[in-house]
């Protein structure tokens, strides 16, 4: 076999590095122009609901289209599928929902939470969101939401957000949470109540919403106790 000269192995070498960075390119230029797509919907959404104003139908398809346009151009990327995710969770809080569009709306959320999650699963507002979608879809019950409630809590320790949705559901749902669940409620609570033990002020009948989270916590979640005193729980 004759040897290859060395301008030969040069010149194979550079071949190899400017299609390696051709790839590069047209990754980047992907990606760009995904988010050319991405962030004037992502901006918008925010906009409207950091001013509690509703999407409209047409609004609600627009920022859809614009976020699958950028998913299609960087189907990798964990942020886009995560607002679409929060687009379909969007769907469920209209009231006079159906059966069926609470399942194809609720199904759609947790798909794209889920997927996000396999690109970044340590990533607590995802698994917080998952569990608030199957809340909505009455999936309190089911495995998907208690691993939830539980991975938001193991992944965001000291996440405030994430421990006072947790607490808020874990509440809604005491009865039907297993061990794994339950302990992840009341380490949400203890948490939450630690720098401020007004933080569950607003929860109306909050008494008797928390009965059975001071009686389970016993001694064990000094912050729950305290607040559980000031209820007269205790």
């Amino acid at each position: 076999m004759p040897d290859i000269a060395p301008s030969a192995l040069v010149r194979a070498s550079i071949a190899a590095l400017l299609a390696l960075l051709g790839y590069a390119l047209s990754i980047a230029a992907r990606t760009g122009l995904a988010d050319v797509y991405a962030a004037p919907a992502k901006s918008y959404l925010e906009t409207k609901r950091s001013a509690g104003e509703v999407l409209t139908q047409d609004e609600w398809q627009a920022v859809y289209g614009s976020l699958i346009r950028a998913l299609a151009l960087a189907p990798g990327d964990p942020e886009n599928l995560s607002e679409l995710g929060r687009l379909h969770r969007i769907l469920l809080e209209a009231d006079d929902l159906d059966a069926g569009e609470i399942s194809r709306y609720g199904d759609a959320g947790a798909g794209y939470y889920q997927a996000a999650l396999a690109l970044r699963p340590t990533w607590p507002w995802d698994w917080v969101n998952l569990a608030l979608v199957k809340y909505q879809q009455y999936q309190d019950t089911s495995g998907v939401y208690q691993d939830a409630l539980v991975r938001a809590i193991e992944f965001g320790p000291r996440e405030s957000s994430s421990q006072d949705r947790v607490t808020r559901l874990g509440i809604s749902s005491w009865q039907t949470l297993n061990p794994a669940a339950t302990l992840a409620v009341l380490t949400a609570a203890d948490r939450a109540l630690e720098p401020d033990a007004r933080s569950f002020s607003d929860m109306s009948d909050a008494k008797e919403r928390w009965r059975p989270l001071c009686i389970r916590a016993g001694d064990s979640f000094v912050y729950i106790k305290r607040f559980c005193a000031t209820l007269g729980l205790t």
